[in-house]
């Protein structure tokens, strides 16, 4: 079958791996690379090292690095006219049969007669992020507002947009007034199998992501606020990781605490993950999947969540079970993990079970190329 042309724009690099989008972004097109020949526009500074892709390869990256930041929602179209020229020197030399566009590139669609067939990958909706933080900064109602605006253009102007979370497509579906939203959630490499020897001797809990994003900062703060004194009382040898890239001040000033421990920038998620007990996702803001439930779920570790932090995961009766909604049943469920280790072995192997079955990589990658080929 002859391969075909697809052009993918993205403003954040897809590699090295550094983040939830670029996870998403670099799995994406490592599937999509195996159908398509790939010509990728990055409108920032690539590490040419990084990218898996070789010079016999039938693939181009292209870094067209901007003056401005790149945000979701893109500012003034004058600061993008490099990434503009760079993309029309590809539609005019390589005629693609589909673009792929990441949040933030999807205007380079808008009122544009023969652009190819136009797929974006919002990933979150930002509308919703902006709306849920009103309650705690009420000016946040304009940057919804604002990001609305552009959402629903989104939606409505393309063929096709993707979210990885039910209620971000929700949000994006009642923004926009159309059904023309598609989910497809992140994935994961799960290890062959759980590693329970590589526990720690002493009562272990987890909680990773960027510890530069709020979201992260809120939950490990609320966390460590209103329901780490408990479970320390129950279980008092319990030690408390937060593993993450970027962490701020205010996550730094919790090391002094007891039972809590900081550790920035590791080399290996993997072996503290498998260090830990049991994972948490305590989260009360932010969108989207959260690839620290994924990640802790392919290392067969039971995680204890907020409803907030289940948006986009394919869950079971069993993982169920741990969604906690309110902070008595949260501390609940994390002391009777640490006290039982046949029941969190039993939640560890169902986690592992459920990952691979649902979240794989593979099955989203070939859910985006099928949108492609529509």
């Amino acid at each position: 079958m002859t391969r075909r042309r697809l052009l993918a724009v993205t403003g954040v690099a897809p590699w090295p791996l550094r983040g939830g989008f670029s996870l998403r972004a670099a799995h994406l097109l490592e599937h999509l690379a195996t159908e398509w020949d790939v010509t990728l526009i990055a409108a920032c500074a690539l590490d040419r090292d990084a990218i898996p892709w070789t010079a016999s390869d039938p693939h181009e990256v292209i870094a067209v690095p901007l003056a401005e930041r790149w945000t979701p929602v893109p500012r003034r179209r004058a600061d993008m006219r490099p990434l503009i020229q760079a993309v029309d020197t590809v539609l005019a030399s390589q005629n693609p049969a589909a673009a792929l566009l990441w949040n933030g590139a999807e205007f380079l669609a808008f009122n544009r007669d023969g652009f190819p067939h136009a797929v974006a990958d919002r990933i979150d909706c930002g509308t919703l992020e902006w709306l849920r933080a009103v309650r705690h900064t009420p000016w946040s109602i304009g940057r919804a507002l604002w990001y609305a605006r552009y959402e629903r253009r989104v939606v409505r102007s393309l063929d096709a947009t993707i979210v990885a979370g039910q209620r971000d497509a929700r949000a994006l579906e009642t923004v926009s007034g159309t059904k023309r939203v598609v989910l497809i959630p992140n994935g994961v490499h799960p290890q062959p199998s759980p590693r329970f020897d590589a526990e720690s001797s002493r009562p272990t809990i987890a909680f990773t992501g960027t510890l530069s994003y709020y979201a992260n900062i809120d939950a490990v703060r609320y966390f460590v606020r209103r329901m780490w004194p408990a479970i320390q009382r129950e279980v008092a040898n319990a030690r408390f990781l937060i593993v993450g890239r970027n962490p701020r001040r205010r996550i730094l000033a919790l090391r002094g605490l007891p039972g809590v421990e900081v550790r920035s920038d590791v080399a290996d998620m993997a072996a503290v993950l498998q260090e830990a007990w049991l994972a948490i996702a305590p989260m009360r803001r932010g969108t989207g999947v959260k690839n620290k439930v994924l990640e802790a779920w392919a290392a067969g570790r039971p995680v204890v969540m907020t409803p907030l932090a289940s948006n986009g995961l394919q869950l079971d009766d069993r993982m169920r079970e741990l969604v906690a909604s309110n902070e008595r049943d949260f501390c609940e469920h994390v002391v009777g993990l640490l006290r039982d280790t046949e029941r969190r072995h039993a939640y560890g192997n169902a986690a592992h079970t459920l990952v691979a079955r649902r979240h794989s990589w593979r099955e989203s990658g070939q859910a985006v190329s099928r949108l492609l080929q529509e």
